[in-house]
């Protein structure tokens, strides 16, 4: 229940920080552009690149099907909702993380910590929650992509779990352990071209069943607003599920935001908030498409297999195994995001080399519960995680948005 509490609460506060700067967040895909465009050096792209790895994630696939099988198809709708008001979240704090940002060891490092520690001038407050985004990028959120993984090769092919824990192990120490440019590199090259093949399927599919979409989408608005569904908690479900998805307001995308060299701190806040619609309302929103758009009975599934029984279902037997490619790919680029994005909030706390060597094993017991877990206590963990994060950041958002003044905030954005 307490998750549900934070979930309503950064709701009406979304609401209310959307009113006050008059829905600015809808400009962020128009001021993305132009920012790119004019970033000779390519800091920003990259930095975009490596922050749609994190979004783009496993919560876009498995995230959506959980919520369909849970919360009905008018949990979808409830998730454009919760994107499109809460994105004004992710403009905010990635502002901040470009405000706040310092340079340590020839990189720039920053996120909520820091301009928790800073801004508010409560550096133990800042441990707090580099704590928890330590234990979110491994134990919390982590799982849920490498259980993605786990069972799509183990659905489509039958290997043991056990191979795929040591293979997936091994992956991390090859390319995550190497640093941030390599982590910046995976994210470029696979980030466009999973994104780009993923969402030219998702239209492809939508234009050859363009006669029932209008009737899919009045039942997806229908659904959302029935007396059962409402009772059932469809809203909950819709929602929680859209902010595990974008994480906009939890103070994670600041720390990876911090990475890029922008000429304003507004810039770097924009494109941030356009990942947001790109994560939640399109990616989202096509594999919710592809879902509904067949008459399935979603109750004898759990997540994965649904995804694999769509692509079956639309490209015969080649689809499961093109399926399995789209969950690994948007899998490990989180994966390798999270992975930068703990180990930042680390060295705010300390730069000891035994802590750090420990940090990468608790990164590799991550992959463990990621394998061995079930679906359950998988998002019973992800529950933990966003009651803690959002519990701290948003009162951390909050508290600065009222220690700076109006003017200040209009030269940022």
């Amino acid at each position: 229940m307490l998750i549900n509490v934070i979930i309503i609460i950064y709701f009406i506060l979304s609401i209310y920080f959307t009113i006050k700067y008059k829905f600015i967040q809808l400009k962020s895909p128009l001021k993305a552009f132009k920012v790119m465009k004019k970033d000779k050096n390519k800091s920003t792209y990259k930095t975009f690149m490596v922050a749609l790895a994190s979004h783009i994630g496993t919560g876009n696939v498995v995230g959506i099907t959980s919520a369909l099988i849970i919360g009905g198809k008018g949990s979808l709708f409830w998730m454009w909702v919760n994107a499109l008001f809460m994105s004004i979240f992710s403009l905010i704090e990635n502002t901040l993380g470009q405000v706040y940002k310092e340079r340590i060891d020839d990189e720039y490092r920053g996120g909520s910590a820091y301009y928790i520690s800073r801004g508010l001038n409560k550096k133990w407050l800042g441990i707090i929650i580099s704590i928890f985004l330590v234990l979110a990028n491994t134990i919390f959120f982590q799982p849920l992509q490498v259980n993605t993984i786990s069972e799509s090769i183990y659905l489509t092919t039958g290997i043991s779990k056990y191979l795929i824990f040591i293979c997936l192990s091994l992956f991390a120490i090859f390319v995550i352990f190497k640093g941030t440019k390599s982590i910046t590199k995976f994210s470029e090259i696979i980030v466009p071209i999973m994104s780009i093949s993923y969402i030219t399927i998702g239209i492809i599919i939508v234009i050859f069943n363009i006669r029932i979409f209008p009737n899919m989408i009045g039942e997806i608005i229908e659904d959302a607003f029935s007396y059962e569904s409402i009772l059932g908690g469809v809203i909950f479900v819709g929602m929680k599920k859209s902010l595990f998805s974008h994480e906009a307001g939890l103070g994670t995308m600041p720390t990876i935001s911090a990475m890029s060299n922008t000429e304003k701190p507004s810039d770097q806040g924009f494109i941030s908030c356009f990942g947001v619609f790109i994560d939640t309302i399109i990616i989202c929103s096509i594999t919710g498409f592809m879902i509904l758009l067949y008459d399935i009975n979603l109750d004898s599934y759990t997540g994965v297999d649904l995804i694999i029984y769509i692509f079956e279902i639309i490209f015969g037997s080649f689809g499961k195994y093109l399926a399995v490619f789209f969950m690994i790919s948007f899998a490990l680029a989180t994966v390798v995001s999270q992975f930068y994005l703990g180990e930042s909030n680390l060295l705010f706390i300390t730069k000891n080399k035994v802590l750090k060597f420990l940090y990468k094993c608790l990164f590799l017991f991550g992959i463990l519960l990621g394998v061995f877990l079930n679906n359950d206590s998988i998002w019973t963990m992800i529950d933990t995680g966003l009651v803690l994060l959002g519990a701290v950041n948003i009162y951390s958002i909050f508290k600065l948005h009222k220690s700076i003044s109006i003017s200040n905030w209009n030269n940022y954005i």
